[in-house]
């Protein structure tokens, strides 16, 4: 029994390293949402780096950190993560991002090695499972999905030119990050929609991670990686409605009059 409580407490600190690695370093999430309002960053790919390491993959693992036994949520927002860092890795023509996906997926892995050991025979709490479609999220998934993607292969293309006005971290271009978060928020929305156990985790770290970024776009229209005021504000707009789709409602139930009673 003391060995599975060790396992137990063994999840919750090494998920809750694995954040602490994407909120400072190496993810640096944190140092780059700091400076997303600064004249003397690219604002707009500050901000898509740090909401990538921070509200898309810290997130989830945090979430593991604080409920283990609930954690197939961050399981598939890490999924998506590593998926949309692998993809942009070879779109983007960006090699050294692969080092950031290999990171990734390691500690995925353990963290979920880790999982199964402290719950043997329960695995609901890191294994996804699909049910309860709902058709609103489907539909703002829907909604969003052209546009997203087309931000990103516009993000990868950038990151071919090589650009001077671009920001290196790590090596890594934040183009090529930048159209992993477009991506992932062109993906996430369609897990939150196939899947109830999903909401309100994903659609929420989605649609954090689609306003902020809207915001900085609007206010910072020229900084490289902008979306343009328009799309700047349909993003923060769709934000909200994935976000409003997704809190979970609660019934209204009518009591019952026994029969016979009242008059």
């Amino acid at each position: 029994m003391q060995g599975v409580t060790m396992r137990r407490a063994a999840v919750r600190v090494v998920a809750g390293l694995c954040a602490v690695s994407w909120l400072v370093v190496p993810g640096f999430g944190v140092i780059d949402l700091s400076v997303t309002w600064n004249a003397d960053w690219p604002r707009v790919l500050e901000a898509g780096w740090g909401l990538f390491a921070t509200v898309i993959v810290a997130a989830a693992f945090v979430l593991v950190a604080v409920r283990p036994r609930r954690s197939a949520p961050g399981a598939a927002q890490l999924a998506v993560a590593i998926g949309a860092l692998a993809i942009s890795a070879v779109a983007a023509q960006e090699g050294r991002l692969l080092v950031l996906v290999a990171l990734l997926a390691l500690q995925a892995a353990i963290v979920g090695g880790l999982l199964r050991g402290a719950w043997p025979g329960r695995t609901e709490s890191w294994a996804p499972r699909s049910s309860g479609v709902s058709r609103s999220s489907l539909f703002v998934a829907g909604a969003g999905v052209i546009p997203w993607l087309a931000y990103a292969v516009d993000m990868w293309a950038l990151n071919r030119e090589s650009r001077s006005d671009s920001d290196v971290t790590l090596g890594i271009d934040h183009y090529s990050v930048q159209g992993a978060l477009a991506l992932s928020l062109g993906l996430l929305p369609f897990v939150a929609a196939l899947r109830d156990d999903a909401r309100p985790f994903v659609p929420l770290c989605a649609g954090v991670a689609a306003f902020y970024l809207g915001l900085v776009s609007l206010a910072w229209p020229n900084s490289q990686g902008g979306l343009g005021r328009t799309w700047s504000v349909a993003a923060m707009a769709w934000a909200l409605g994935l976000v409003a789709v997704s809190i979970p409602r609660r019934r209204r139930t009518v009591p019952l009059v026994a029969e016979g009673s009242g008059g």
